[in-house]
């Protein structure tokens, strides 16, 4: 086991236990799927509202969001493939990584839907995708990360309220 990659690995965890697992209340990335597809039928049924910005502005914008959401899912997965974890908030886990990508958001994941929604809002041009992005981070916060918080914190004890100290929730 080496330290700079996990900070604890809980063997207990490995049994099959359906309640072992966050009590998350959704599939995570159907907020903001829902809440695109309800901006675009506000869109186009109701009154559109564009973004805005000259069109260059807002590529310039699409490319930086494009780029951090694909750095924080790469990194994301990358550690949950090579521990042969599951990202599915709904399966156990028996390792808390506080390395790479983890080192400055405890959730980027989470992190990285909420700038892909950034990224649909531009190629939609659909300021109705941006206005709803907090509350997508509210929702996630409340449905998905507060439980996985609550999880872990049962799971790994002191080692991750340690954690949850050194690295913010989100940024």
């Amino acid at each position: 086991m080496r330290k700079r990659y996990y900070l604890l690995m809980n063997q207990e965890t490995k049994n099959t236990n359906k309640k072992n697992h966050a009590q998350v209340k959704t599939i995570p990335p159907l907020i903001p799927l829902a809440f695109i597809v309800l901006s675009w039928l506000l869109q186009r049924y109701v009154y559109p509202l564009a973004i805005p910005l000259p069109i260059n502005v807002q590529m310039i914008i699409a490319g930086i969001f494009m780029f951090c959401a694909s750095v924080l899912f790469a990194f994301s997965l990358y550690f949950f493939f090579k521990t042969r974890q599951n990202p599915e908030p709904h399966t156990p886990t028996n390792a808390l990584y506080t390395g790479g990508i983890f080192k400055l958001t405890r959730n980027p994941i989470y992190l990285g839907f909420l700038c892909a929604q950034v990224v649909v809002a531009v190629k939609l041009n659909n300021l109705y995708v941006i206005l709803t992005i907090p509350l997508v981070f509210w929702i996630i916060t409340k449905w998905a990360i507060k439980p996985e918080e609550t999880y872990l914190e049962q799971l790994f004890g002191q080692d991750y309220l340690d954690y949850k100290q050194k690295v913010r929730r989100w940024l």
